[in-house]
């Protein structure tokens, strides 16, 4: 056989996925393939908010360079049938049972065998499973129930949501108490409030003001970050006791988003949320989920930090 291609679609890159690439490290001239379109097949849980193609193979590359492989495994992205019958010869294929899997065995890798008389097999993995016994699945992880590392979430019912370009100005104006850079260092006062005041949760959204707070010397119990500020990328590497990561685009808010807000906010540790993407939407769950008496800071662009009290 010629090679081994691990077919996937890489969809929120996760545990199993880690799992997949360790295995394809130890097989003959591996391939890392991210599937789309054709490979994907229909019915996939809110398939309309899985990763694009380009940011899932982004993100896959990475990590294989990350641990090192980089040099091991290729990377691909096949999005037709016709993709998969350019392989030569008889090929070992890599991969997790389930309704992509169905698709792509009995379509194009029946197809090969009939029409190109090739002798594939299939290795199929057995599933990771999280603590309460249900698969690892992108699926569960577009749902909310589980993060990437497999760790069982509160859960949502919060569908995705999407900002209207008509709704995008209201966001310019600030929904709390302003601290105005123009009357001096705004995270001083903030601070300075939370010692008197004693909100029961302090959540902190946004790069900047997590850090000023830090800075100090107050730790948020919940920050909100996505490396990116209105100047550019902010370098700060931040670390608290419990971290997730989340996949929330720019002017959305998907159901992961509100799972991980909520776990994080009722976690009695201090959690730092990690956002791929922006997180300029992602204050709005934290203010509906915080519970009564807490405070949620926020950065207001050219202004200051804005306290929301709930």
């Amino acid at each position: 056989m010629v090679g081994t291609w691990a077919l996937n679609l890489f969809d929120r890159l996760h545990i199993g996925h880690k799992v997949m690439i360790d295995r394809l490290s130890e097989m003959p001239d591996p391939v890392a393939c991210v599937t789309d379109g054709e490979l994907v097949g229909p019915g996939l849980e809110l398939s309309a908010i899985i990763q694009p193609v380009e940011h899932r193979l982004r993100k896959l590359e990475k990590y294989i360079h990350n641990i090192g492989l980089d040099q091991v495994i290729k990377t691909k992205a096949f999005n037709k049938n016709n993709d998969l019958m350019s392989i030569d010869g008889s090929t070992t294929f890599l991969m997790y049972k389930g309704p992509c899997c169905t698709v792509i065995e009995t379509g194009p890798l029946n197809f090969r065998k009939k029409e190109l008389s090739v002798n594939d097999f299939v290795e199929q993995l057995k599933p990771v499973r999280t603590k309460d016994g249900g698969k690892v699945s992108s699926a569960r992880i577009r749902r909310g129930e589980i993060d990437s590392q497999g760790r069982r979430l509160k859960g949502t019912d919060e569908p995705p949501r999407f900002l209207q370009v008509d709704e995008r100005a209201s966001l310019k104006t600030p929904k709390g108490d302003v601290y105005a850079a123009k009357d001096g260092k705004p995270e001083e006062r903030v601070v300075q409030r939370i010692k008197d005041e004693s909100p029961i949760k302090v959540i902190a959204v946004g790069d900047m003001t997590s850090d000023t707070i830090l800075r100090e010397g107050y730790a948020p119990d919940v920050m909100i970050v996505d490396g990116i500020t209105k100047r550019g990328p902010y370098g700060k590497q931040f670390s608290a006791s419990q971290e997730f990561t989340i996949y929330n685009p720019a002017a959305v808010i998907y159901p992961e988003a509100w799972s991980a807000v909520n776990t994080a906010i009722h976690d009695p540790e201090k959690s730092l949320i990690i956002v791929d993407g922006e997180e300029d939407l992602i204050g709005f769950p934290a203010v509906l989920l915080a519970p009564n008496g807490s405070a949620v800071l926020y950065g207001q662009p050219d202004v200051g930090i804005v306290w929301i009290p709930v």
